[in-house]
């Protein structure tokens, strides 16, 4: 895995994000404070307008800290350059999104390549990635197809292979059965179980379904109003 070093993955210590609206300032997230295991799967949860989707852009370095800061992989954010952002959202964390984000024009393989191009990795060898990230979640007799061609639960299985390119080892995951049915939902969050299990990929999972903290996550982040309100641990 990518620059993962120590027991802690990810780290946020009175991490705030405060946005100007006119004369107005929108408290997104104010003086979180928490820390995740390497290889643990987490769950935040929390209503709308909670702060979930900030903290998660935060932690992606998508966007930045107001105050306080985030450590993911033994690195202070808050200390990052853009380049050595953009470094970090390409090397070290993986990010799969509700609406899948696949581009339609492209076949399941380009799609599952595209971070490898940007990683510059050796043409060589990213054929040969790509067939054993699609044959990791299921997909290798589809790679010729395009996005359109394929149900949502595959569209989402390639999402993950995509933010699985560079061997991240940290997954954030948005609402990632969100745009599924339940059999759909419940092949993604097993497939993300595998990976948290099997290769030891540290998960953070946004949802606003509990059902779906209680089963899989080992922790669960608890917010409302921009601030952590709880922090609940599973029974081991």
């Amino acid at each position: 895995m990518s620059e993962q070093t120590g027991a802690v993955a990810i780290e946020a210590r009175a991490a705030s994000r405060f946005y100007t609206m006119g004369e107005a300032t929108v408290r997104a997230v104010e003086d979180v404070s928490f820390h995740i295991n390497r290889g643990e799967f987490a769950a935040l949860l929390g209503p709308s307008g909670s702060g979930k989707s900030t903290l998660l852009n935060l932690l992606a370095g998508l966007d930045r800290l107001t105050a306080g800061s985030i450590v993911v992989a033994g690195r202070d954010l808050s200390t990052m350059d853009s380049e050595a952002l953009a470094r970090y959202r390409r090397l070290t964390v993986g990010m799969i999104f509700q609406s899948f984000n696949l581009v339609p024009t492209m076949t399941l393989a380009d799609n599952i390549e595209l971070p490898l191009r940007f990683a510059e990795t050796a043409r060589a060898g990213r054929r040969d990635r790509v067939m054993e990230l699609l044959t990791n979640v299921g997909l290798s007799h589809r790679a010729g197809h395009k996005p359109t061609e394929l149900s949502g639960g595959e569209q989402q299985r390639a999402a993950i292979a995509r933010a699985l390119a560079n061997n991240p080892s940290v997954l954030l995951a948005d609402e990632p059965t969100g745009n599924l049915d339940s059999r759909n939902g419940q092949e993604v969050m097993t497939l993300l179980r595998d990976l948290n299990q099997k290769m030891g990929v540290t998960v953070l999972m946004v949802t606003h379904d509990p059902s779906l903290a209680e089963r899989y996550a080992r922790k669960s982040l608890h917010m409302a109003d921009g601030r952590l309100v709880s922090t609940v641990e599973a029974a081991q």
